[in-house]
């Protein structure tokens, strides 16, 4: 039972990172994704680029938030496997 809580927990800290995460730069690159190149004038539907932006950090968000947690599930794994096999290497008090 210890394994599976160290697990979700590393999983949950993932996706909440992944979340963060996307949450600071996505914003950044969509606005950098959407701006004219070489000095054009922005000639569009300016509610449905807002829609569309919205549309996007949602699902920059979900993918941030699985694939951090797919990562903490990962840590969490390697971090009992290591914790595991560093208390069966250590030879019993005598």
């Amino acid at each position: 039972m210890a394994l599976i809580r160290v697990v979700l927990n590393f999983m949950v800290a993932g996706a909440l990172a992944g979340v963060l995460l996307v949450s600071l730069l996505g914003p950044k690159y969509i606005a950098w994704d959407n701006t004219p190149g070489s000095g054009a004038s922005a000639m569009c539907l300016c509610q449905e680029v807002a829609r569309q932006g919205a549309d996007r950090i949602i699902s920059y968000q979900m993918s941030g938030c699985a694939g951090g947690a797919v990562l903490g599930a990962v840590l969490g794994g390697v971090f009992v496997f290591m914790r595991r096999k560093s208390v069966a290497a250590t030879p019993p008090a005598a």
